[in-house]
């Protein structure tokens, strides 16, 4: 009956739990100070906690998570500095993929992304946080991906994991309304194919977005929430 079947490699195991806790990350599950045990990530994934730590180590290594206490990790309060390194990366890094991708933008492409700019203000009006961090996720990634680059999706995607937890910290100043703002004047200049106008748009959103980060870090340049388990 399942002599057809391949047996799953380990390191096939080891990329798929990788990926889900990528995904996790992405999705805004994990905010900074939040933590959570291998064993938890280990039973909701039904693995052994073995691929679990395999795919943390690759994690911490990117920067993206760190060991909090014990057997806990979670997302690494950030500092000014890094801070300041990430939108830096994103100013150049994100730019350029959105240049690219009102090269490849076509009707098709623009309705999909109108139809994620609504539901993404939607979720603002109501205040939901962590559905806005993920929608905000699908929204820039939708035209990463438009820009036709796998290469520079990979690169984005790494710089993602370390500042996206981090939009958990905007929420307080009700700044998802005026990130928004952005999105959808890059939206319209996406629709023009300006690309220029596109840019400027996604600028202003990524500056705005650190300047409010930088307002809520702590005096030793981190956030000083507490750590707390999920």
């Amino acid at each position: 009956m399942l002599e057809s079947v391949t047996p799953l490699k380990r390191e096939t195991l080891q990329s798929q739990v990788h990926q889900k806790l990528c995904d996790l990350i992405l999705r805004g599950e994990l905010a900074p100070g939040e933590s959570v045990t291998v064993a938890r990530i280990a039973k909701a994934l039904d693995v052994s906690p073995m691929p679990v730590r395999e795919a943390i180590s690759r994690l911490m290594a990117l920067g993206a998570l760190t060991v909090v206490s014990g057997r806990s990790i979670g997302v690494p309060l950030i500092t000014a500095g890094e801070m300041a390194d990430l939108r830096r990366v994103r100013l150049e890094i994100e730019a350029t993929a959105v240049r690219w991708a009102v090269e490849q933008a076509d009707p098709a492409f623009l309705r999909r992304l109108s139809g994620m700019l609504t539901t993404m203000e939607e979720i603002e009006a109501a205040g939901l946080v962590r559905e806005f961090i993920h929608a905000n996720y699908v929204f820039h990634f939708a035209i990463y991906r438009q820009a036709g680059s796998p290469l520079l999706l990979d690169i984005i995607s790494t710089i993602w994991l370390r500042i996206n937890p981090q939009f958990h910290l905007l929420h307080k100043s009700g700044h998802s309304r005026v990130s928004n703002l952005h999105h959808r004047s890059l939206f319209e200049a996406m629709e023009q194919g300006d690309a220029d106008a596109a840019v400027a748009a996604l600028r202003a959103d990524i500056e705005g977005a650190y300047q409010v980060i930088c307002q809520t870090l702590g005096p030793e340049g981190t956030g000083q929430e507490r750590t707390q388990r999920v």
